[in-house]
């Protein structure tokens, strides 16, 4: 989806829209590394679950102010407290070039040797060796046979979205690309849904200072090679960020980190965060079982009535659907032939809200 953001002097009005702290989605872990590792989180600091087919993410690309997204599938639902990570589709291992795959903690893990000496890199400091991924002589990862979780950026996906450029684009950012999370399919043309922004609308910094990304105080890049995660006191997106309006990246909400790193991927430490009930609710009071699934029945557990179950694939078709007749206790549900694959599961219980878990056959 493309849409002009066409901006007028009262988008600064809208600034209202965007003051309740802790009440509203925002961007909580940006990834921009190696080939295609490109990955959003996103947290929910509300105590309610929220359908995420309400939201869409995307780019400015290059400075411009025409929005290209990518609507998050049906089916993908975000807890009260809870991280969603939305990772590009480039999962073909056999994959080179602009296919790349992202990584998926099978990249050979070594010593790191020195480009001229070929002698290990040792740390000033500490004196260990130092280690790291290694590449072949054309730059592409090596593939190894041991697993390292910190290297998985595909096993930490819950959505894989936009995996041909030429159909849809909106994942493909490189650093001058400013990122958004925006509630809907289309910007509004006084961009009142722009929920939070990574970088500039409107602007390219390779034009106005010099620099293939944003750069925080010191001059060093925040949006190319590197991965940000939301400092934890912040509580909320920042809304429409404008270069017209003369508004400015404020790299001062995020930690910054080396790319290529996973590990702070799929939980969120917020000041938003509180145990209330329906945390608790969502997490002890509803079980499923078994998981992974194993023939075509699903056990459900629930103090409260369930109207409906429904189970969706990755791409967030609707595969099975079952009405228990608002049943509470144990009782099991028939699921029907499923393929190999990762699914959600969403309980609608009525007045409680609807709740969702991830399921694997």
């Amino acid at each position: 989806m493309k849409r002009i953001f066409t901006f007028f002097v009262f988008v600064l009005a809208t600034s209202a829209l965007f003051s309740q702290d802790c009440g509203e989605l925002f961007i909580s872990e940006y990834i921009e590394g190696y080939g295609n590792n490109r990955a959003l989180e996103l947290y929910n600091p509300t105590d309610q679950t929220i359908d995420l087919s309400q939201y869409s993410v995307g780019r400015f690309s290059n400075g411009s102010t025409e929005f290209t997204g990518v609507q998050i599938p049906a089916g993908n639902f975000i807890e009260p407290n809870d991280a969603f990570v939305i990772v590009i589709d480039k999962r073909d291992q056999m994959g080179t070039g602009l296919e790349t795959p992202i990584w998926n903690g099978y990249q050979l893990w070594d010593v790191c040797l020195d480009e001229v000496t070929m002698e290990p890199i040792i740390d000033q400091e500490t004196g260990d060796t130092i280690y790291c991924v290694q590449y072949d002589a054309g730059g592409t990862p090596l593939v190894g046979t041991e697993y390292h979780d910190f290297l998985d950026l595909e096993g930490k996906g819950d959505v894989f979205l936009t995996p041909i450029y030429n159909i849809n684009n909106a994942l493909y950012w490189n650093g001058n690309d400013a990122v958004a999370l925006i509630k809907g399919t289309d910007v509004a043309p006084d961009g009142s849904n722009i929920i939070d922004v990574i970088g500039v609308i409107g602007e390219d910094p390779e034009n106005t200072i010099g620099e293939p990304a944003w750069v925080d105080e010191n001059g060093y890049w925040v949006t190319r090679d590197r991965t940000l995660v939301r400092k934890k006191e912040v509580k909320k997106g920042t809304g429409p960020v404008v270069f017209l309006l003369g508004d400015t990246f404020d790299a001062t909400q995020w930690e910054s980190y080396p790319k290529n790193t996973f590990i702070y991927l799929g939980a969120h430490d917020s000041d938003c965060a509180t145990s209330g009930t329906k945390d608790n609710f969502n997490q002890v009071e509803v079980q499923v079982y078994p998981n992974p699934l194993q023939g075509n029945t699903l056990t459900i557990e629930s103090a409260y009535a369930v109207k409906s179950a429904q189970l969706f694939n990755l791409t967030g078709q609707l595969v099975h659907s079952v009405y228990p007749g608002n049943n509470t206790g144990t009782f099991t549900v028939a699921t029907g032939d499923l393929q190999k694959g990762c699914y959600t599961l969403v309980l609608d219980l009525g007045e409680y809200g609807m709740i969702s878990r991830k399921l694997v056959k």
